[in-house]
């Protein structure tokens, strides 16, 4: 009776590896999300973060959602860090979703920054990309996005402000370098969501240009297309 149990435990197991395989086959055959982005770190990180909860959640492979190397910091290039992607015979054009993080981050007089033909013309090139490609921009930086889950901000600002209020917001000094952002926020995410759509919202229904749309971001789309499939929530 136990050898019987025992050869019945066996095939059970085999037949849930069989399906595991088969499942992690598909999983492996299904390009989702290629993002290119402007921040070496601190966008790698939160949406790295995103991948490994896709992940666990078995809603994707490794090589289902990517991260394009990084080699430019200004949004064409980031655009272009994106289009050049290339491994094993797989392009950015094979991935359902193509998505660039570029921040607006106006030149600063110490040095930084962009210019603000640049930073158009990374729009103007990702729309017209055959295939077209998705912007989740944000003015002046991204660490906006990150404050919009601790608060609602709509009046103008500068990175060093979005800054100095996040710091505030978190209790101790933010880093950019710091790969836990996304677990601090990620109870918060609900908030973050609502703000940002509030004043991306608020800028749309004035006819106000990206470039001009000081505080906003778009990066609440990107993620509304992450939790589609599963993770995060």
């Amino acid at each position: 009776m136990a050898r019987r149990q025992n050869e019945s435990n066996r095939q059970v197991r085999k037949r849930f590896q069989s399906h595991t395989q088969r499942q992690e086959n598909r999983l492996d055959q299904r390009l989702l999300f290629i993002i290119a982005c402007e921040g070496e770190k601190t966008e790698r990180f939160y949406f790295e973060s995103w991948f490994v909860c896709l992940r666990d959640s078995r809603q994707v492979s490794a090589r289902s959602c990517i991260i394009a190397p990084h080699t430019h910091t200004n949004p064409t290039g980031v655009l272009a860090d994106l289009q050049s992607y290339q491994d094993d015979g797989i392009t950015f054009k094979d991935f359902d979703q193509r998505w660039i993080v570029i921040d607006r981050d106006a030149e600063r007089t110490n040095g930084g920054g962009h210019t603000l033909e640049d930073f158009n013309t990374a729009l103007q090139q990702s729309a017209s990309s055959k295939p077209p490609v998705k912007v989740a921009w944000s003015n002046p930086c991204f660490e906006l996005w990150y404050l919009l889950h601790f608060r609602y901000q709509n009046s103008g600002t500068d990175r060093d402000l979005i800054i100095t209020q996040l710091s505030t917001e978190l209790g101790f000094r933010y880093d950019k370098r710091a790969s836990s952002m996304f677990d601090l926020t990620r109870a918060k995410l609900g908030d973050a969501m609502r703000n940002a759509k509030r004043l991306y919202s608020s800028f749309q229904s004035q006819g106000i240009s990206p470039d001009q749309s000081n505080p906003c971001t778009t990066v609440y789309q990107l993620v509304e297309e992450l939790q589609n499939l599963g993770g995060g929530k």
